[in-house]
């Protein structure tokens, strides 16, 4: 009964390891539906080395309040305009560089078309009253500027069905925020005033309840220019008021699209050589270890369907060269861990172990080994992702994440895959390629041998502690 339990369940595993595969490897339309399903290798976002882009060049011109270089202008914006796209935009890789007094923007998965590269040439600044402008208010005195803005991010207000902006501000902007909320609290107002390029009433962009400002500002537009039920428009004034806060406008040159760094086939290659690399793994774990190298394929192939939907799965995970490196270290190590099991259990029957007594055995011994090993490497990538160069972090998220599923794979799944075969085969060692060392019997055997002995000398008046 239990070995045919265990036949079906193995059965059961097979079908949803085949399933896992068709969804990653197979795109199809969705039944009674418009939408495709791409699979998810084709669904991880992949960035400029291996699908290309556009690379847009912009000319950059000083504005004339500003007394730092043009270097340092151009570096402090190209900070401003790296997180505001980052917010904003679904682009899976964004690099933005100074090439002089120019600065150049790559974009994967973009087209030259995309609004994105006109919306940075429009510059609005923004200024913040406490008093609103009128016939008899003319020039209210502006609190907070331009300068005092990071960035902006895009948000959605459901409770009102419109879309909203925040204002992320410098730390320069945070003081000067609070400052204005201890002043609004000593003359008695309650609300702020956005205005665009000018404090005039034409220009007011929005009014804001100061109970409901923070650290930031998040407002929503009550301008006729820019509706706030509009997503379109609302990505362009945000756009808009982060290069407003850039002591620089830009102008845009050119925008082309450029094809991958490693190649038009590096996909294809890819793929090949992804398909050779994990066979001959799993081959070389059948030949060597025979039903155990079986069941570890089955983990490993579990493993690969995880990986793949969590690659695609989590936003900011860009399959990139360095990411490339992450996957290839991270599947090796799945393999490994495998193998360490495997090599414990061979050892443990080599030394007169039972089948099943030596599993036991060799899950034990491989436990810590594997812990400790991954314990190390998602502290280290953990810290490259905090801590490395942009170019590191694909390798260090990738790796992290293929140590996670490398752990859970080896120490669950393939336990639990170990223990559902054993009523299966429990007595067939070569099956496993389990071999005994020369001249050891099962250690059963030994103890019943030295019990007599003991019992023996027992009776002889010895000491059975002895």
């Amino acid at each position: 009964m239990l070995r045919k339990n265990s036949i079906v369940k193995f059965v059961l595993l097979i079908i949803i390891a085949i399933i896992g595969v068709l969804l990653c490897v197979c795109p199809f339309n969705v039944p009674a539906s418009t939408n495709r399903y791409n699979g998810f290798v084709f669904a991880i976002d992949k960035g400029l080395d291996l699908n290309g882009g556009v690379s847009a060049i912009y000319s950059v011109e000083k504005r004339d309040n500003q007394d730092k270089s043009i270097t340092e202008i151009i570096d402090e914006s190209i900070e401003k305009l790296e997180k505001s796209l980052d917010e904003n935009t679904s682009y899976s890789q964004i690099e933005i560089s100074r090439q002089g007094e120019k600065i150049r923007l790559e974009i994967s998965n973009a087209y030259e078309t995309d609004s994105t590269f006109a919306n940075l040439e429009e510059s609005k600044t923004v200024l913040i009253t406490l008093d609103e402008a009128s016939d008899t208010v003319t020039n209210p005195e502006v609190h907070l500027r331009s300068s005092d803005i990071d960035y902006t991010k895009i948000g959605y207000d459901y409770e009102n069905s419109a879309y909203t902006i925040e204002l992320k501000l410098t730390k320069e902007g945070e003081r000067n925020l609070k400052q204005l909320k201890r002043h609004a609290d000593e003359i008695g107002k309650s609300s702020i005033y956005l205005y665009l390029d000018e404090t005039t009433s034409d220009n007011l962009l929005s009014t804001v309840n100061i109970d409901d400002i923070d650290e930031s500002i998040i407002f929503t537009s009550s301008s006729t220019d820019y509706s706030s039920t509009s997503s379109t428009a609302m990505t362009q004034l945000a756009y808009s008021i982060t290069c407003g806060a850039m002591g620089l406008d830009l102008t845009l040159l050119e925008a082309s699209y450029i094809s991958p760094v490693l190649g038009t086939n590096t996909l294809l290659f890819l793929g090949i050589a992804s398909i050779i690399t994990i066979v001959l793994a799993l081959a070389f774990m059948i030949i060597r270890y025979g039903d155990l190298g079986l069941l570890g394929s089955l983990s490993t192939i579990f493993y690969l369907v995880l990986f793949a939907f969590f690659m695609q799965a989590i936003p900011f995970i860009t399959l990139n060269l360095s990411a490339m490196f992450g996957c290839i270290f991270a599947f090796i190590l799945v393999i490994v861990s495998n193998c360490l099991i495997f090599e414990k259990v061979k050892e443990e029957y080599s030394i007169g172990k039972k089948i099943h007594l030596s599993f036991k055995g060799g899950l034990k011994k491989a436990l810590w080994p594997i812990l400790d090993s991954h314990a190390v490497l998602i502290i280290a990538t953990a810290l490259m992702w905090i801590f490395a160069p942009a170019m590191l972090k694909g390798f260090a998220i990738t790796l992290m994440l293929g140590t996670l599923l490398s752990v859970f794979t080896s120490l669950v799944l393939t336990r639990y895959f170990m223990n559902i075969y054993l009523p299966i085969n429990s007595t067939k060692a070569k099956r496993l390629h389990l071999y005994r060392d020369k001249n050891v019997k099962e250690i059963k055997e030994e103890i019943e041998v030295v019990q007599e002995n003991e019992v023996t000398n027992y009776s002889e008046g010895g000491n059975i502690n002895e």
